[in-house]
């Protein structure tokens, strides 16, 4: 048989289509010509353990006419003599070269010579089943359809002007539909132009950054300006950064010189820390930023810790702390006139958490005030309403002097400084011992009623201390910190609660 692939001729049927026998062919013995057979024929030595023996053969189907020498002149109807005249023989230099894969492609005949036929004159009629008369300027009048999409189709010529009237009628018409198609193709232009945008393909913070109610909806911010203010103030370490891996080795998380840093993010640094406002803000979940940023959940968890960290790390460098100085300075006109002295006013706030598996952090967390399992943290603010103090976390069991006692707020105070704070902070020989003066409202010491003067003083003091409660209330509005805070995120709550107190000041001013 022959051992072209796709050839099916073999000794048992030695007929081609055109009636003639066919030949088989050894391989030439000629080295060159051996190989050139091999390549000629498509058959891989090494991939098809092409082997070539005395039985390989290539019928003659595949050798031109001139790849033979001449035929013998015919004796008459000997059968050996036509056998031994089917088995011509080839010439030395002889190739295969006729395959099913080599065939030349078939020519299309060309197209004949095509005459259009003149198109029929008949009357169309407008859906009130009117012809159309248009002026054809040479005083007769041409008829035309207008269709269902407002198209002329076909015209024929009249020479009554009795239909001429409708011809307003007709250019209306086209005039209408031609304003409503330009209005559907600038409509379609707009969403073209925009399509392969990065702004509309993922939610992003150019595409609200010109609405500032926007902007501080979902990023606590005033406006793009101000977002871009602190961002600005983080973007240069946070260009440095190295991405949270999750929970590793000392030695793995350190950056050393020439480490590798890993792929690229996916997100711009500005869309990253977007998205970071974004969960503080609003406390959306981590699946709902992954389908709105078009990453993966895991994305979302790692840049979340990743800029929460970075940004604990710098917030923690700014000098929150005011002096004396610059605390009279900003101090608003009802502490000046009952309270000058004040440096601080300060005042603890819970945040929820899941019940600990651990029995005894489920007994230090149990708050009797909230009925609740509690992280408690002492907050302090100067009297113009700026964040200046944010104490560590302390389970929710611990009392409003023990925090006050632990937190460091004590060192910071200068002697002639006063503290204002609400009944709960019985601290007043704390301060004594230090020279400082605590403001709070009298009790009423076993009296059946307060006086008129400690009824007052209550007065005044709430009226100025309210401001403290509303600024815990703008760190409660960041909703991550709404509600129970899940277990996941209990590692990083301290830097949490921080972050979110600090990105208050960034906001408009509590106290005119």
């Amino acid at each position: 048989h022959c051992c072209v692939p796709g050839c099916t001729s073999n000794s048992k049927n030695a007929v081609a289509e055109d009636g003639k026998r066919v030949s088989f062919h050894s391989f030439p013995s000629d080295r060159n010509a051996h190989k050139q057979w091999i390549v000629n024929i498509r058959r891989d030595v090494a991939q098809d353990k092409f082997v070539v023996n005395q039985h390989t053969k290539v019928c003659s189907l595949h050798f031109e006419e001139k790849s033979y020498f001449p035929r013998n002149a015919s004796g008459g109807g000997d059968e050996r003599k036509e056998a031994a005249q089917a088995r011509r023989k080839l010439k030395p230099d002889a190739m295969p070269t006729i395959f099913w894969w080599a065939r030349p492609a078939k020519t299309r005949k060309a197209p004949a010579d095509r005459v259009a036929e003149p198109l029929r004159k008949r009357p169309c009629r407008t859906p009130s089943n009117r012809p159309v008369a248009v002026s054809s300027g040479e005083g007769s009048l041409s008829a035309c359809e207008v269709d269902k999409s407002g198209t002329i189709v076909e015209g024929v010529s009249y020479d009554s002007p009795e239909d001429s009237h409708v011809h307003c009628e007709c250019v209306e018409a086209l005039g209408s539909k031609i304003d409503t198609l330009e209005e559907e193709n600038e409509v379609l232009r707009t969403k073209c132009s925009t399509a392969g945008s990065p702004e509309s393909e993922i939610f992003s913070i150019h595409s609200i950054k010109k609405d500032d109610k926007l902007v501080n909806f979902y990023t606590g911010f005033q406006s793009f300006h101000m977002f871009s203010a602190c961002f600005g103030f983080l973007h240069r370490s946070a260009s440095e950064m190295r991405t949270w891996q999750g929970s590793r080795s000392t030695a793995d998380t350190v950056d050393r010189e020439g480490m590798k840093r890993g792929p690229a993010a996916k997100l711009p640094l500005i869309e990253q820390f977007f998205l970071v406002m974004i969960r503080l803000r609003l406390g959306l979940l981590e699946l709902d930023l992954a389908q709105r940023f078009k990453v993966h959940p895991s994305t979302i968890s790692r840049t979340f810790i990743t800029w929460l960290n970075l940004m604990h790390i710098k917030f923690q460098q700014l000098p929150i702390w005011l002096s004396r100085r610059k605390v009279n300075q900003l101090m608003p006109p009802s502490f000046k006139k009952w309270y000058p002295t004040t440096r601080v006013v300060i005042d603890c706030t819970e945040f929820f958490i899941h019940t600990p598996s651990s029995l005894y952090r489920q007994s230090a967390t149990w708050s009797d005030y909230k009925q609740r399992n509690t992280v408690k943290c002492l907050i302090g603010i100067a009297p113009h309403g700026h964040t200046t103090f944010v104490s560590h976390l302390f389970e929710g069991s611990i009392s409003d002097r023990a925090i006050t006692e632990q937190s460091g707020l004590l060192e910071l105070l200068e002697r002639g400084d006063s503290v204002m704070a609400d009944k709960g902070f019985d601290v007043e020989d704390l301060l004594v011992l230090r020279g400082l003066r605590l403001n709070i409202p009298p009790f009423r010491k076993g009296k059946q009623q307060m006086l008129p003067s400690d009824i007052a003083t209550t007065k005044k003091i709430a009226a100025v201390r309210v401001h403290v409660e509303r600024k815990m209330n703008r760190i409660k509005c960041y909703k991550i910190l709404a509600g129970e805070i899940d277990n996941t995120l209990f590692d990083s709550l301290e830097p949490l609660v921080f972050v979110c107190a600090a990105l208050t000041n960034f906001q408009m001013a509590l106290v005119a």
